[in-house]
């Protein structure tokens, strides 16, 4: 979200911080996790120094002992099999850091593996969003689309809890006249907040999207897609999946699930 913050200071540090109402993304609106960040900096047990282990305990040393242990350990590893070791950076540093990140592990560990932690938290949306989207983009569209938006589906998101800043555009959409449905096992904040709530059993979803499909085919609400996204082979899946089917699969009426392919369907701005 980018969210933006104000901080203020005492003595050259930052002592609070207060949501940036200007912010043009959250409107002054920030999550708990955000407002809390500050807590860390004079955290009675926030490390300060490096901790090596000894007889069982960890005791503080300097950083040129602490550096001296490090290339004790790794560096017989490293001038052996420097590809035995790798480097994992962050979603969260900035250009320059990881270019450092990049340089320190090709030039002075001389390793070729680096990677970062998002290998386990978006790569896989990343694939799903190549093959179905034709890019990767977190969110293909300006959240400034929502309040406009006649329908909002959320698949097993609980933005409510994750993402709250986000939250204030569904209220828009519904302020409108929009329906947001909020597709998701369990009744989350998220589920309050959208006001139509499919709680379907768990690992269904993907049958869901069939039935949708499925109806979204009978009715001619399909708009016209190249034949090389694969649509003639999933439309052929689809067939099989009538709302009485999904419906049992899903554990939810099948009068639920016309009532969501309507809305879906009769949508001018989804």
């Amino acid at each position: 979200m980018q969210c933006n913050f104000d901080l203020h200071l005492e003595g050259g540090l930052p002592v609070r911080a207060t949501p940036t109402k200007a912010c043009p993304v959250a409107h002054g609106t920030v999550c708990k996790k955000g407002l809390a960040a500050l807590n860390d900096l004079r955290h009675p047990e926030r490390l300060t120094t490096p901790l090596l282990r000894h007889r069982g305990e960890l005791v503080p040393v300097g950083w040129d002992d602490a550096l001296a242990y490090v290339e004790s350990a790794l560096g017989p590893l490293m001038r052996a099999a420097p590809e035995r070791t790798g480097v994992f950076g962050s979603g969260a540093l900035t250009n320059e850091t990881a270019y450092l990140l990049g340089k320190f592990a090709r030039l002075a560990l001389r390793t070729p593996n680096i990677d970062y932690n998002g290998r386990y938290c978006m790569a896989s949306a990343s694939a799903a969003l190549t093959r179905t989207l034709g890019y990767d983009r977190g969110l293909g569209f300006p959240l400034d689309d929502l309040p406009r938006s006649d329908l909002v589906l959320l698949v097993g998101a609980n933005i409510a809890e994750t993402l709250p800043p986000l939250a204030q555009y569904l209220k828009a959409s519904k302020d409108r006249g929009g329906a947001v449905w909020a597709i998701d096992p369990r009744a989350t904040p998220t589920a309050k907040v959208a006001g139509h709530h499919l709680a379907l059993q768990p690992g269904t979803d993907g049958l869901l999207a069939l039935g949708l499909l499925h109806l979204m085919d009978r009715w001619g609400r399909l708009q016209p897609t190249a034949p090389a996204h694969g649509v003639a082979a999933v439309l052929a899946q689809a067939q099989a999946y009538d709302p009485a089917r999904v419906a049992r699969a899903c554990g939810v009426p099948e009068a639920e699930v016309l009532r969501l392919a309507r809305a879906y369907a009769e949508a001018r701005t989804p």
